[in-house]
């Protein structure tokens, strides 16, 4: 199995502070707590967080840099603990109490007055500190969802893995979007391009399908590179593969090319959308031209995001165990 790159189409390059981030971007992460808790230094090694994060902001000055390092290693901290504890003890209800507080650590007025009881708090309420100064309360609306969001995915696939629930394709190509982190994603490009979409932009159905495109993008990818060790390894139910392979009744290996050719699909709508739709989008609401630079600014900000995510997947030792297709075929449970 083949799985076609994003590489050939999106260019990537590196940010000039790569080594002072992979020199000093943990300093943060270990006064916060997040390290050891989450991951021992090897794991977190093989993530190559500092890499990714300098190739899907080739241009982001060296604050900002750092702030999308560690708004990436606190969502990598949460995911990874979810790993080591809710689900290697099946606690969904210890799970859902820890993320059912995570809101009172980004307030959209003023400064939370809850005092932090746990490094995954603790790390959220400095960063909600760093990120939201400069932002409109609608940015801070969204970027408050899409954590929430982001945090009840990781509720979402320990439901399932609890009850043993693989999900039915429908259905889980909504609900990663969130556990991925995808409008974290797009809060984040709006952050480093120091732009905003446009309110009405980004409420139209474009915008809104050009967003779950870009994640999907993403995200059929990375299930296919992190089957193995999520699926095998760590007894997840909620990964694209299985999901196509018990829904179809076929192979683990034929379930991987059938998402590739669904990523492709994603990949068409996504050029589509960018090149047509959303320029008809622009002149039909006659945007002004500040409007359109904010717009075309976190376009190109996803655009890189894209291209990094891709290279990354692919050389990143954290996702180097055998795609499937790369082996023997296996067929569903045998």
């Amino acid at each position: 199995m083949s799985t076609p790159s994003l590489r050939a189409l999106y260019t990537w390059q590196g940010n000039p502070s790569v080594d002072l981030l992979n020199r000093d971007g943990d300093e943060w992460t270990y006064s916060m707590g997040l390290l050891p808790l989450a991951a021992d230094p090897d794991e977190w090694a093989d993530i190559g967080l500092a890499d990714i994060t300098a190739w899907c902001y080739p241009f982001a000055a060296e604050d900002e840099l750092f702030l999308a390092y560690h708004l990436y290693a606190w969502m990598f901290a949460l995911d990874l603990l979810f790993v080591r504890t809710f689900k290697a003890e099946r606690d969904l209800t210890g799970a859902r109490a820890m993320v059912d507080r995570l809101s009172l650590f980004m307030p959209l007025d003023g400064t939370s007055r809850a005092i932090p009881e746990h490094p995954i708090e603790r790390s959220l309420a400095d960063l909600w500190l760093r990120m939201t100064p400069t932002r409109s309360t609608a940015w801070k609306r969204n970027m408050q969802s899409a954590v929430m969001e982001y945090a009840d995915g990781q509720c979402w696939e320990l439901e399932c893995m609890c009850i043993g629930r693989i999900p039915d394709p429908a259905e889980y190509l909504v609900r990663r979007r969130g556990s991925f982190g995808g409008h974290v994603g797009i809060c984040l490009a709006e952050h480093v391009a120091a732009a905003e979409v446009p309110a009405r932009v980004r409420h139209s159905r474009p915008f809104r399908a050009l967003m779950d495109a870009w994640t999907d993008l993403q995200t059929l990818y990375n299930d296919v590179r992190s089957y193995r060790r999520e699926v095998e390894n760590e007894d997840e139910t909620c990964n694209f593969v299985l999901v196509f392979a018990k829904f179809l009744y076929i192979s683990v290996d034929e379930a991987a090319t059938v998402v590739t050719r669904l990523r492709a699909a994603r990949q068409s709508e996504y050029d589509h959308l960018v090149s047509t739709q959303l320029p008809a989008l622009c002149e039909q609401l006659q945007l002004n031209g500040n409007d359109r630079e904010q717009l075309s600014s976190v376009i190109e900000a996803m655009r890189y995001h894209l291209a990094a995510v891709d290279v990354w997947t692919t050389i990143a030792p954290r996702y180097q165990a055998p795609a499937p297709g790369d082996m023997s075929s296996t067929a569903l449970g045998s």
